[in-house]
C-alpha cells in the first residue's frame, strides 16, 4: 500500500464524506464549500476544511484525483489563497509523512524483535529439550553396546563348545543342551551345567579389597556436594503464643539446676551451712597445698555423672552437692495458683528478666571501660596486675604460681570475702576491687560525665566558681524546686544552671527552618534562659532535637522577620553561633521587643561580645577552639544541630 493510499485510509475513518454536487464536505461542518469541483469518473476528491475556532479562520479545500493513466496538475483544483498557504500545507503533509514514516519503522522494528524473541525463547527450549534427549540416546546406546556384547560372547562360546558339549553330554549325565527359536538369525542355547564351589580368596586380596574400600570413602569425603535447596525459613518458625508459652517452660526447667547450683555456691562461699562449708574449705586448702586439686575437681565430676547413671538406671539416689529442695518447693506452690495469680507470676517473671538483663548489659559496660581506659585509675590497676603476673611467669614456673595463687584464692573467696560480706564497714574501707568495679563508669555514666565536662567549658566566668564548689552544688540541689531539678536533669545541667527569674516557666516559641518547606519547617517548644546557656525545650524527655546554646558562643542576635510576606516587623530572634553556619531562627514569641531587649541587658551585664558589640581577642580564640562540637543523647550543643 502507498503511502497516499494509507493517508487515505486513514482519512477516511475521521472525516465522513457526503457527495453534494461532486464534493466531499468534512464531518461536523454545517458549511458549503466554496468551489465546487466535478466529480469525474475514476477519480477521488476530498475536502479539507478548518474549524472556525483556529485564529487564522483559514479554511482551504484540495482536491487530488489520480488513475492508471495520470491526470494533469491542471485538473486538480484548491481553494487556497495564495502559493504561501500551498506551500505551507505541502509542508505540513510532508512533515506528516515522515512522521507516519517513522512511526511505521519503529512498529515493524518492534514487532521483528518481539517476534526474534519469541523464536529465541522457543528455540532455547528446544535445544534444552534436544540435549535432554541426546543425553538419554547416548545412554541408551551404551546400554545397547554393552547388552550386545555379552549376547554375542555368549553366543561364540556356545557355538565353538557346541560338539564339545554334545559329546561330553553323553558320557556326563548331569550336562543339559537346549535349542530355542532363531531370532534374527541368532542361535540360543541354553546349557545347565552342575554348580562349583567358588573360589576361596587369599588374605591378601581381602586386604587389598579393604585398603581400596577406605581410599574410595576418603576420597567421596573430599569430593563436592551439590548445593541443596533449602526450603526452611532462616528466621525459624513463626511467632505464635503456645510455641512462646512452652519454650519460655523449657527454658525455666532447664535453667533451675544451673540457678541452684549457683545459689547453692553462694551459700557455701557465705557459710550458710557452717560445717559443709568448713569441710570444703579445708579439702579445697589441703588439694590445692599438696597438689591435687584437678583430680579432686575431676573426682567430683565424674561422681557426679555416676549418680546420674544410677538414676537413670532405675536407682532412687537422691545426692546433689548443693541442695536445691527450696527450688523444687516453689515449683510445686506456683501449680495451683489461679489465672490473675498466673498472669501476675509471668510479669514478675518478665521483670526479673528485665532486670537481669540491665545488671549484665552494665557489667559489660563497666569491663569495657576497664579495658579502654575510661577509668584510668581502675585501668592502671590492672595494667600493673597484668604486667608483674607476665614477670613472675618468666621467672617461676607455673606451679608454683597455681600453688600460690589457689592458696590465696581459697582465703579470699571463703575467708575475706565473708568478712566483707558479714561486716559491710569494712569492706567499703578496705576492699578496694569491690570500690574499683563500683566506680567503673556504664555508658550512661561516661556519657554525662563527657556532657558536664563539655558544659563546664561554657559556663560563665560568674558562675564557674559557684558550680566547682560541691558544697554550694548540694546546698543549691537541697533548695531547688521540683521543675527546676526536672530541668536539670533534661539537659544534664548543674544546680546553679536553674532557670533565671521570670524564665521559670518558659517563654513560647518556635524553631524555624527556613530551608524546609511551611509544613515541616515549624518545631513548637520553650526557650530557657540560665546564667550560662539559652536552652530550647522541644521534648520532656532527652532527646537531641532539645537544643543548648552557650551564651558565650553566640556571635551576633538581632530581630529578624521569618518570611517577607508577613505582615509588621515579625516576632522572631535570630542567633548566630561560632562554630556554625547556620543560625538558629527563633519564631513566634510574645513581647518579642520586650524579650531581646531582656537578653541584651542580661549580655551587657556579663559583657558578652554579641551584647557590647566588641569581640575581644580572647573570645575570638576561643571560639576557633570550638570547632568539634559533640552531640550527645540528651540534648544538642547549638553549633551541632542540624
Amino acid at each position: 500500500m502507498s503511502f497516499r493510499q494509507a493517508l487515505r485510509s486513514r482519512f477516511k475513518g475521521d472525516v465522513k464524506a457526503e457527495e453534494d454536487g461532486g464534493t466531499l464536505v468534512r464531518k461536523g461542518s454545517g458549511k458549503r464549500p466554496k468551489t465546487l469541483v466535478d466529480h469525474k469518473e475514476g477519480e477521488e476528491t476530498f475536502e479539507v476544511l478548518h474549524s472556525d475556532k483556529e485564529e487564522d479562520g483559514m479554511s482551504f479545500q484540495s482536491a487530488s484525483s489520480h488513475s492508471p493513466q495520470g491526470s494533469e496538475a491542471s485538473d486538480i483544483v484548491t481553494g487556497f489563497k495564495d502559493a504561501d498557504e500551498r506551500a505551507v500545507f505541502e509542508n505540513q503533509l510532508t512533515q506528516l509523512q515522515e512522521q507516519l514514516v517513522a512511526v511505521m519503522i519503529e512498529n515493524q522494528t518492534l514487532q521483528t524483535e518481539l517476534r526474534d524473541y519469541r523464536e529465541k525463547s522457543s528455540v532455547d527450549k528446544l535445544r534444552q529439550e534436544l540435549e535432554y534427549q541426546k543425553h538419554r540416546n547416548e545412554m541408551l546406546e551404551e546400554k545397547c553396546s554393552s547388552l550386545d556384547k555379552k549376547r554375542s560372547r555368549k553366543v561364540q562360546r556356545s557355538k565353538s563348545d557346541a560338539d564339545r558339549r554334545r559329546l561330553t553330554a553323553e558320557v556326563e549325565p548331569g550336562i543339559e543342551i537346549t535349542e530355542e527359536d532363531n531370532i534374527g538369525g541368532w542361535c540360543h542355547i541354553y546349557v545347565t551345567e552342575p554348580s562349583k564351589p567358588p573360589k576361596k580368596r587369599s588374605w591378601y586380596d581381602r586386604m587389598w579389597e579393604a585398603v581400596m574400600k577406605v581410599v574410595y570413602d576418603v576420597m567421596d569425603d573430599f569430593s563436592d556436594v551439590p548445593d541443596q535447596e533449602h526450603e526452611e525459613d532462616p528466621d525459624g518458625d513463626p511467632l505464635t503464643v503456645k510455641k512462646l508459652k512452652d519454650n519460655i517452660k523449657r527454658f525455666g526447667t532447664e535453667a533451675k539446676p544451673y540457678l541452684s547450683t549457683a545459689r547453692g555456691i553462694y551459700d557455701l562461699l557465705a557459710w550458710k551451712s557452717p560445717p559443709y562449708t568448713l569441710i570444703v574449705f579445708i579439702v579445697y586448702m589441703y588439694s590445692v597445698w599438696v597438689g591435687c586439686f584437678l583430680p579432686v575437681m575431676l573426682f567430683c565430676f565424674t561422681f557426679r555423672l555416676f549418680i546420674n547413671y544410677l538414676r537413670y538406671r532405675g536407682w532412687n539416689v537422691t545426692f546433689n552437692f548443693f541442695n536445691p529442695a527450696d527450688e523444687e518447693k516453689e515449683a510445686e506452690d506456683n501449680k495451683d495458683l489461679g489465672v490473675s495469680d498466673k498472669f501476675n507470676l509471668v510479669l514478675q517473671v518478665a521483670r526479673k528478666v528485665q532486670n537481669f538483663l540491665g545488671a549484665f548489659a552494665d557489667s559489660l559496660e563497666k569491663i569495657k571501660s576497664l579495658l579502654t581506659w575510661r577509668h584510668p585509675p581502675a585501668s592502671k590497676q590492672l595494667f600493673f596486675a597484668v604486667f608483674l603476673g607476665a614477670v613472675l611467669s618468666c621467672i617461676f614456673p607455673a606451679t608454683h604460681l597455681f600453688y600460690v595463687g589457689g592458696l590465696l584464692m581459697g582465703v579470699k573467696l571463703f575467708l575475706v570475702d565473708y568478712l566483707y560480706l558479714r561486716f559491710p564497714r569494712l569492706r567499703q574501707k578496705y576492699d578496694t576491687s569491690h570500690q574499683m568495679w563500683l566506680n567503673l563508669p556504664t555508658d550512661a555514666d561516661y556519657e554525662k560525665r563527657n556532657m558536664k565536662s563539655e558544659l563546664n567549658r561554657y559556663i560563665l566566668p560568674s558562675s564557674r566558681q559557684d558550680s566547682g564548689d560541691e558544697k554550694h552544688e548540694t546546698a543549691v540541689g537541697d533548695s531547688m524546686s521540683t521543675d527546676d531539678r526536672s530541668f536539670c536533669e533534661l539537659f544534664t545541667l548543674p544546680p546553679s544552671e536553674c532557670p533565671l527569674p521570670g524564665w521559670q516557666g518558659g517563654r513560647r516559641c518556635t524553631l524555624i527552618n527556613r530551608e524546609k518547606s511551611l509544613t515541616a519547617a515549624f518545631k513548637n517548644g520553650k526557650l530557657y534562659l540560665t546564667r550560662s546557656f539559652l536552652c530550647f525545650e522541644r521534648t520532656k524527655t532527652p532527646s537531641p532535637k532539645n537544643i543548648v546554646i552557650p551564651l558565650a558562643d553566640i556571635s551576633r542576635m538581632e530581630k529578624a522577620k521569618p518570611y517577607s510576606w508577613l505582615p509588621g516587623g515579625g516576632m522572631a530572634i535570630e542567633i548566630a553561633i561560632a562554630g556554625s553556619d547556620k543560625p538558629l531562627l527563633l519564631g513566634g514569641l510574645l513581647n518579642r521587643d520586650e524579650l531581646f531587649d531582656s537578653l541584651q541587658d542580661y549580655g551587657l551585664f556579663n559583657e558578652l561580645p554579641w551584647a557590647t558589640g566588641q569581640m575581644p581577642k580572647a573570645a575570638i580564640v576561643s571560639t576557633r577552639n570550638r570547632q568539634h562540637v559533640k552531640q550527645f543523647q540528651n540534648f544538642s550543643i547549638g553549633a551541632s544541630y542540624d
